[in-house]
């Protein structure tokens, strides 16, 4: 056991300081408090505007802009007190707080749209917005808001005008300021004088175009609806509704004047002449100008530039000219070239134009010479004429006149039409001294080439009809011409214009009058029977009726036809054509094909017709008059006869087509017995595209039939009728071929196989390699001294290298049974050879392998193989 006086005595020491695990507190409190402080500062100043409603205003959402920049956003929106508004509480960004003075202006800004103008576009994305401008005063934190932007807006860009006026007119805020019709500023206040005798209008100048306001500008209202009344009748002018709305200034810019300085004065004038400030020019008008008189306008392009002061009439020429103010800003339109027109009413299916001038009168439009043209002189003296005028009066313009019995409802200005384009317009109408109508009808320049020696003209007026016996011919012309006849022409003949062309009341007229001018060409026609034609019959190419049939009689076996085609159709009948019976109703019906309906036009099903086509190669006369048949269907299957020698024609008949790889391509047409020979001369036709690929030396003609067994089937499309196989050849044209009871194989190797009697090979016995068909036999027949029996053997190109000069050949048909003391041997080839029969060979292995069997090589057929053969597997490389 130790002394107690051994155990240490602990020393206690007082530490004096901050512990270390303060400093995280701290640094958050001092967070906190940098927060709080940042947040008091940032809050912004709270303010309130009142509104007369909310319409618009979110909390939380509207914001408040200057200048396009936002510095506040709506906080609350509460009812005042006495329910007469709507308090904003809004709070303003630290940085606009000097924005707040007693002088400031809010008012809300949304989209506007009207006939003056469309503003607050930029809202329909952002979304309402309070605007502000900021005034000059005191701080302030309470406001009101106004229903409508200042007046007086200092962030305008721009130089600002005064202009006075005795009435505000048609104008208003946004009214348009023009200059040279270009806008160029607008009008955004206006107010009564002091004295309330008149009004003083604020026009805003765009800065670019500041420059344009003299010292001596005048100013002159271009709008409105201005109306005369006197003994003479009203006389009312009006732009259009924006301007009858909006109202509008124009100005001139006088060079040598000072520039104007910013809220310059100016007096606004009611119009140009008032103004006093436009170019007089001179303006000669023809007779019936149909100008009321001063104010008529004078336009270019829609626009107004000027307007008529004066018209007076001259006492001794009888004629009347007009003097006109022109805004000297569009003094550039005028030279020597200028054309002035007289803009009259147009009424019709195709629009209105100028239908005011109805009750306003006509008005003038400016065309402007080319700039190049020579400048007129200090006089600006021009002629004014209507638009057919200047027409008529084009240098490459034609004057065509036309003899008519009646003027038929026409009237000057009437259109001529080719084709629905209008290309002029009559001029003239009048009666001459042999009590018939002239007319005179211009043609514009760019289609007096339209116009030719046989061109004819016609009115195109109401319904025409005519029945005759070519049927029921109605012309229905558009329903514009109904209401408002025109004249037509045709475009035909050589080029050159005649002194003058008669004038036809329906294009039906013209017609009969242009085929009586042209004659006729006849044809005689031959046919075995008469079809069910009647004189007047349709002669039609492509159902489009070129002729008629004029009569028919019987001559001997046959019937000859006489038809006649239109001369200008002559030209479709040439060496190939064909005529063909298109009357009544043709139905063919069979098996194979289904039906056939074979109709022609409505007119024929009830009168009969005769068509004709272009059909190359295809016999088209008889004794040099021309073979009708019975049908396009018989006419485009005639083409070369041919003839087909076989021993027996099992299955076939009339009508059994010859194909070429599934298409048709002929047609059996008789079957005749040779008894002499014991055989069948079958008689076909091929068709007039084919002929002259299978009418040819080496073309292969085989019977198809179909083949049913257990191992093969083929040729089903035949079970519904046999039909006859071919492969063109490639020697000279030949008509006589031998009908083959087996498919011609294709080309390969051609060998001989001899054996000492047929056992059961026929031709079309496959020959078989590893028990798979690479060849056939073509032909068995005894040998030149019947002591052996020769095969025919083709094997396939794709297999000729797999019969080498050591090659064996064995008979694998049917089945061999051995009987002996050992019992039975049963041995047979494939279910194929059981049935059909076969041949089998095999090329022994030998080192080098046996050189390829050359064309025409005999070998011996074995009457059955040995064991070592069926074993040999010698691999033969392909080439």
């Amino acid at each position: 056991m130790s002394d107690k006086h051994d155990v240490p005595t602990p020393t206690i020491k007082t530490t004096y300081g901050l512990s270390p695990l303060w400093i995280l507190p701290i640094l958050a409190l001092g967070l906190a408090g940098w927060l709080v402080f940042q947040s008091i500062n940032e809050a912004g100043q709270r303010i309130q505007i009142l509104f007369s409603d909310a319409q618009g205003l979110e909390a939380g959402r509207t914001t408040i802009r200057y200048q396009g920049l936002e510095v506040g956003k709506v906080r609350n929106i509460t009812l005042a007190d006495d329910l007469n508004g709507i308090y904003v509480d809004a709070t303003i960004y630290p940085e606009a707080k000097q924005l707040l003075t007693t002088g400031s202006d809010f008012w809300l800004v949304k989209p506007r749209a009207s006939l003056t103008g469309i503003s607050g576009l930029e809202t329909l994305v952002s979304g309402n917005y309070i605007a502000l401008q900021p005034g000059t005063g005191e701080p302030s934190l309470r406001f009101t808001a106004r229903d409508e932007p200042p007046a007086e807006m200092t962030d305008k860009a721009g130089t600002t005008f005064k202009l006075h006026a005795p009435t505000l007119g048609s104008l208003n805020i946004g009214s348009p300021l023009y200059y040279r019709k270009i806008q160029v500023g607008e009008i955004y206040s206006y107010r009564l004088d002091d004295d309330n005798q008149g009004v003083t209008l604020s026009a805003l100048i765009k800065p670019e175009f500041s420059a344009l306001v003299k010292q001596d500008t005048r100013f002159w209202s271009v709008s409105g609806l201005k109306a005369n009344v006197d003994l003479s009748g009203v006389d009312v002018e009006l732009d259009s509704l924006a301007s009858l709305v909006a109202g509008g200034v124009t100005f001139d810019s006088p060079s040598t004047s000072r520039q104007a300085s910013h809220n310059d004065s100016f007096r606004l004038y009611p119009s140009l002449s008032a103004a006093e400030r436009g170019q007089t020019i001179e303006i000669a008008l023809p007779t019936n100008h149909g100008i009321q008189g001063a104010g008529a306008r004078v336009t270019y392009q829609g626009l107004q530039i000027g307007e008529i002061t004066e018209i007076r009439i001259d006492p001794d020429s009888q004629n009347a000219s007009a003097t006109a103010a022109i805004d000297p800003s569009m003094l550039w339109l005028f030279n020597q070239e200028t054309q002035i027109t007289i803009e009259q009413p147009q009424i019709g299916f195709n629009g209105l134009k100028n239908i005011g001038n109805l009750v306003l009168g006509n008005f003038l439009s400016v065309v402007p010479g080319s700039p190049d043209a020579p400048a007129v002189d200090s006089h600006y003296r021009f002629s004014a004429s209507t638009w057919q005028q200047q027409q008529k009066e084009a240098a490459d313009a034609l004057v065509v006149t036309l003899d008519a019995d009646d003027a038929y409802g026409l009237t000057p200005h009437t259109k001529v039409l080719h084709r629905g384009i209008q290309v002029g317009f009559i001029d003239h109408i009048g009666l001459n001294e042999s009590d018939t109508v002239t007319i005179k009808a211009v043609i514009y320049p760019q289609y007096r080439h339209l116009v030719k020696q046989q061109s004819q003209f016609f009115i195109l007026g109401g319904i025409t009809g005519e029945l005759s016996g070519n049927g029921l011919d109605v012309v229905v012309p558009a329903m514009e011409q109904i209401a408002d006849p025109a004249l037509s022409f045709t475009s035909q003949g050589k080029q050159g214009v005649r002194d003058s062309y008669p004038l036809y009341t329906s294009r039906i007229q013209a017609k009969h009058a242009r085929e009586d001018a042209q004659g006729k060409t006849r044809f005689t026609l031959v046919a075995d029977a008469l079809p069910s034609i009647n004189e007047g019959s349709p002669v039609m190419y492509r159902n489009f009726i070129v002729g008629q049939v004029e009569g028919y009689q019987l001559n001997g076996k046959s019937v000859t036809i006489s038809i006649a085609v239109n001369n200008r159709y002559r030209h479709l009948i040439n060496r190939d054509t064909v005529f063909w019976n298109q009357s009544g109703l043709d139905i063919k019906a069979n098996l194979s094909s289904g039906v056939e309906i074979n109709t022609g036009s409505l007119r024929s099903l009830l009168s009969g017709g005769i068509a004709f086509g272009s059909m190359p190669g295809i016999s088209n006369k008889r004794q040099g008059d021309w073979k009708l048949y019975p049908s396009r269907k018989d006419a485009a299957r005639y083409g070369v006869d041919i003839v087909l020698n076989t021993d027996e024609a099992k299955g076939l008949k009339v009508g059994s087509a010859i194909r070429y790889q599934g298409v048709d391509v002929g047609e059996i047409t008789q079957l005749e017995p040779d008894f002499k020979t014991q055989s069948v001369r079958v008689h076909g036709r091929l068709y007039p595209e084919y002929k002259n690929e299978l009418a040819r030396q080496g073309s292969y003609y085989w019977l198809t039939q179909p083949v049913l067994s257990l191992t093969k089937t083929e040729n089903l499309d035949s079970l519904f009728g046999t039909y006859i196989s071919v492969v063109p050849g490639a020697g000279e044209f030949k008509q006589q071929f031998k009908l083959h009871a087996s498919p011609k194989y294709p080309r390969g190797l051609s060998l001989v196989l001899e054996s000492d009697a047929r056992h059961s090979i026929t031709v079309g016995t496959p020959i078989l390699y590893r028990d798979m068909e690479v060849g056939t036999v073509s032909k068995v027949q005894l040998g030149e001294f019947a002591d052996r029996v020769l095969f025919s053997v083709q094997i396939t190109p794709q297999y000729a290298h797999l019969v080498r000069e050591n090659t064996v050949f064995w008979n694998q048909s049917g089945v061999d049974v051995s009987i002996g003391l050992t019992g039975a041997n049963l041995k047979s080839g494939t279910i194929d050879s059981l049935l059909k029969g076969g041949i089998a060979f095999a090329t022994p292995d030998t080192s080098p392998l046996a050189p390829k069997a050359n064309d025409k090589r005999h070998y011996l057929l074995h009457r059955e193989p040995k064991a070592e053969w069926v074993a040999w597997r010698t691999a033969i490389p392909k080439p």
